[in-house]
């Protein structure tokens, strides 16, 4: 029988149905005796020193960078000099217990970060959350469960799967995970899909659905899990993940450029954001980074990253792509606590508020700062510029006089820097897709920022349950705003369109954007590959004809239907 949700991890896995209820500790506000105080801070401080230990511990043992990445924030938020000193005076001047000193102060932390208006970020909210449960379970002396128990192939079913369950042991016997909520930009969403780990979210009442033991079949390219499995069906099964282990490796064979049948060239390059994701990239197999979040070096710190910091980082990417582009998004973030430098006050609608470049360009030292290091190191390679949440020419007229400020600034220190780096801005505002034909003037390329576009366009926020049915990249405004961004770097011979939101590496948004003519698509490293693979299969002839049918259709439901057919008949195997 199988259950639908909402793909998280591509992928295909069999393996015996794991039930984890992991318990989450009950907290009162009792009081206690004042002869206790010294006692209960010295088990508080005891079991936040042993979580601490517990992740230096797994990051000796892992392998994988984006585990230990993962490790490393939550130490760093254990090791946080407030953590200690707000609980302890929590209990000194309230006399509370240690564990509700506990979860008060990381439900505060939780609380802040879910108000953000950076997706990303919110999702941390419910990392901290899994924190606080784990130094709880250890000042409560409660067992939570253990990865390194299980022995044979799996597939982890749960409420929620945290991040926690993924670090307490071995995941090679993990073939999937099923959790009731989160998405793809919790981090267990992100870890599966770097991981290759195929994950299927939102299948109501999963726990209750599925037995524990029971074999089940998830796959994450279609989205839903199967249970009460015969034996041909097993066997079929057996096959399917066979065959698609034996694609998988012939796509990691892949460093050929992306050309269509009838040779019509597209840019495939991949995004990334930090120096744990340097070490992944083999630049023989992209054709440049084409977007790189600078958010990420100003997150969890204290202060501002120094000039000198974020020179270094882009140092190292550029010379790492030697001359193929990296394009570097100025600082995208607001309405998030979490940094104690970036004061916001709370919002009544973030996501329509005083976020990214509007933030920046009223707090100019801090952006001129990304901007000089930007600026120093497009001597080293072929660097980029690119302004996000871009809503009209004035912000842009704006961010380029604090650029040429920047400039003056390295002229004055006798630094060197790339005169005529180029600067281009993400389209992610309905109003710049609709106007731009006039915005390429002042800019030499566009970025799609397709998460945001079509959230703006249709009025979604794309992480309410309740609202997301709504959210479709298929939709025909949607399909208007990227034809117009597209059309418009085509009168120009140096500008061109990119796409760095997520349908430019989903099957038929290939398809569309290759019939639109997009120059350049931007996935995450692992999608790279299979992109390249994709565009390889069509022909740009009939794609853009085809694409050109599409435009004249007036239902999303139609549009979809209509790729999906079109996808078959070219893709085969690999759809």
């Amino acid at each position: 029988m199988k259950h639908y949700g909402t793909k998280v991890s591509n992928g295909l896995g069999l393996g015996k149905c794991v039930i984890i209820n992991d318990v989450v500790p009950e907290v009162n506000d009792s009081k206690i005796d004042s002869t206790s105080i010294d006692n209960e801070i010295l088990k508080v401080n005891n079991s936040i020193d042993e979580c601490i230990k517990s992740y230096e511990n797994i990051i000796n043992s892992l392998i994988d960078d984006d585990l230990k990445q993962l490790c490393d924030f939550n130490k760093m938020v254990l090791k946080a000099k407030s953590l200690k000193t707000d609980i302890e005076n929590n209990i000194r001047e309230n006399l509370i217990n240690g564990a509700y000193a506990i979860t008060s102060y990381f439900n505060k932390k939780a609380d802040d970060l879910s108000k953000s208006d950076n997706n990303y970020l919110k999702e941390r909210s419910t990392d901290i959350i899994d924190i606080k449960n784990k130094v709880l379970k250890s000042f409560m002396g409660i067992k939570s469960f253990d990865l390194s128990e299980i022995k044979e192939d799996s597939i982890l079913v749960a409420h929620e799967i945290t991040p926690n369950i993924l670090l307490s042991g071995d995941l090679s016997y993990v073939k999937g995970i099923i959790s009731e909520i989160g998405g793809k930009t919790s981090h267990v969403g992100i870890l599966a899909n770097t991981l290759g780990i195929p994950a299927v979210f939102g299948i109501k009442d999963s726990i209750k659905i599925f037995s524990d033991g029971e074999l089940l079949f998830i796959n994450g390219n279609s989205s839903y899990v199967e249970n009460e499995l015969d034996f041909s069906e097993i066997n079929n099964i057996k096959d399917l993940i066979k065959k698609e282990l034996e694609i998988k490796k012939e796509l990691d064979q892949i460093s050929d450029k992306a050309y269509t049948i009838d040779n019509k060239y597209f840019e495939v390059c991949a995004n990334s954001g930090d120096l744990v994701e340097l070490d992944k990239i083999d630049k023989n197999k992209i054709d440049g980074v084409g977007l790189f979040r600078t958010e990420f070096l100003y997150l969890n710190k204290q202060v501002p990253p120094t000039e000198e910091y974020l020179f270094n980082v882009f140092k190292n990417f550029a010379e790492k792509l030697g001359d193929k582009k990296v394009i570097i998004r100025t600082l995208d973030i607001g309405g998030d606590k979490k940094c104690s430098y970036i004061d916001i006050p709370k919002e009544e609608n973030p996501f329509l508020g005083y976020r990214a470049i509007r933030y920046c360009i009223d707090n100019k030292e801090l952006f001129k700062t990304l901007l000089k290091a930007i600026l120093r190191a497009s001597v080293y390679g072929n660097i980029s510029i690119m302004y996000p949440m871009i809503s009209s020419l004035e912000d842009i007229k704006a961010c380029n006089a604090i650029l040429n400020e920047a400039k003056s600034d390295l002229d004055g220190e006798e630094k060197i820097y790339n005169k005529n780096i180029n600067v281009g801005v993400m389209v992610e505002i309905p109003s710049i897709a609709v106007c731009a034909e006039e915005i390429i003037k002042y800019v030499d390329f566009f970025s799609i920022g397709t998460n945001d576009l079509v959230q703006y366009t249709l009025a979604v926020d794309r992480v309410n349950p309740h609202v997301s049915k709504y959210y479709n990249w298929f939709n025909p405004g949607v399909i208007k705003l990227i034809k117009n961004t597209i059309d418009s770097t085509k009168k120009y011979e140096n500008k061109f369109t990119g796409m760095c939101g997520e349908l430019a590496a989903d099957p038929l948004g290939i398809i569309l954007l290759v019939g639109l003519g997009l120059d350049e698509f931007s996935v995450n490293i692992n999608s790279v590959n299979k992109v390249k693979k994709l565009i390889s299969l069509l022909n740009y002839e009939d794609t853009n004809k085809f694409v050109n049918e599409l435009l004249e259709l007036d239902s999303s439901l139609e549009i979809e239907k209509k790729l999906d057919e079109f996808a078959k008949k070219n893709f085969g195997k690999y759809y």
